[in-house]
């Protein structure tokens, strides 16, 4: 069992119940996004003769697999004054190593939170949810249900800090798939000194006062048998034990990280469907705060060697003696194209 696995295991039953929702939904008869106005990749959208419409979930994630082979051997070249050149994979937060590398950050942020904080380290992991069904019962658009789940972040965020007005804390919130493939998010709060459930009733009632389709029997704080539900709360243990803190970076990160050099395209159905929504978005799926950014950020590994380098291209079989394709810098990052949704057009009459 891999690290990650095991981490995973260790706080499963501290998953949100609604974590099975679904899972045997028929993704291709699911439309990606309805809504007029949705910004979405242009890989997605289509013209028809209402306007401009996003394809269905399944045929979105075949898409998003066939886009992730194309630039995973795609690699960035670089050149210093001298001539030389270098040349590195393309960034993509969907390759086993980014995802190893946030699990691996996850964990940094625990390290360093108990160096400071010592035994006083506590944690409190919440569960948001947003409903994957209309209300007849069928399927929600995944980028919609996305939306609603992001609707109430910002609420949620100020409802913490006065919740833990003059306490020492920070916080990572993640996006998961439930088993379907929908999102829900986990809040990983940790805190200078012990909390309790109650304590973060006001955070829940803002994200249901603030998330459209947020259902009050998916966010009870404890469960029929009184058992903690949306929230849970632990305190530092011993490193040796599984029952602490120290694991609970790491299960907000398992997901991310999965199989020890799994590719995307190797992740089980649920999490590709979940990374097509990703991908379609743009919508990033870790949030940090600024002092657990901070602790998660690499050391200074001094290997700077002093040299000015600047982008040429991209080589897309992975060897810049090949061949070069240059392009402008801001291409990598903000070079992807999208468009808006939009289904009021009416039809033109029949020949």
């Amino acid at each position: 069992m891999s690290e990650s696995q095991s981490a995973l295991s260790s706080w499963l039953s501290l998953s949100n119940r609604a974590d099975g929702q679904k899972e045997g939904i028929d993704a291709s008869t699911v439309r990606l996004a309805k809504e007029d106005g949705t910004e979405l990749r242009e890989d997605v959208c289509f013209d028809s003769l209402s306007g401009v419409e996003a394809i269905n979930w399944t045929e979105a994630t075949e898409r998003f697999g066939a886009w992730y082979d194309s630039q995973r051997d795609t690699k960035i070249v670089i050149q210093n004054e001298l001539g030389e050149l270098s040349a590195f994979n393309t960034p993509n937060r969907f390759t086993p190593e980014y995802r190893e590398m946030l699990y691996a950050r996850s964990q940094a942020l625990e390290r360093g939170l108990r160096e400071r904080w010592g035994k006083l380290l506590h944690t409190a992991m919440l569960t948001l949810t947003a409903s994957s069904t209309d209300d007849c019962g069928n399927p929600r658009p995944p980028v919609e249900q996305l939306r609603d789940l992001d609707a109430s972040w910002e609420a949620v965020r100020r409802a913490l800090s006065r919740v833990l007005e003059d306490r020492e804390w920070e916080y990572l919130a993640i996006l998961e798939p439930h088993e379907s493939g929908y999102v829900h998010v986990h809040i990983g709060v940790f805190v200078k000194g012990p909390v309790v459930v109650e304590q973060f009733q006001p955070v829940i009632d803002a994200h249901l006062r603030n998330c459209p389709t947020a259902g009050e029997q998916a966010h009870q704080l404890f469960d029929d048998d009184g058992e903690e539900d949306t929230v849970r709360v632990r305190k530092s243990s011993h490193p040796s034990r599984n029952d602490g803190v120290e694991n609970l970076g790491a299960y907000l990160a398992a997901y991310m990280a999965g199989e020890y050099g799994n590719e995307a395209t190797e992740m089980p159905a649920h999490v590709q469907r979940f990374y097509a929504v990703m991908w379609a978005t743009g919508k990033q799926w870790f949030r940090p705060s600024n002092g657990a950014q901070e602790l998660m950020q690499p050391p200074d590994d001094g290997t700077d060697d002093g040299h000015d380098w600047e982008m040429l291209g991209i080589a897309p079989d992975g060897d810049p003696e090949e061949e070069i394709i240059e392009i402008e810098p801001e291409a990598v990052d903000g070079g992807v194209r999208k468009r808006r949704l939009r289904t009021d057009m009416k039809t033109p009459p029949p020949d």
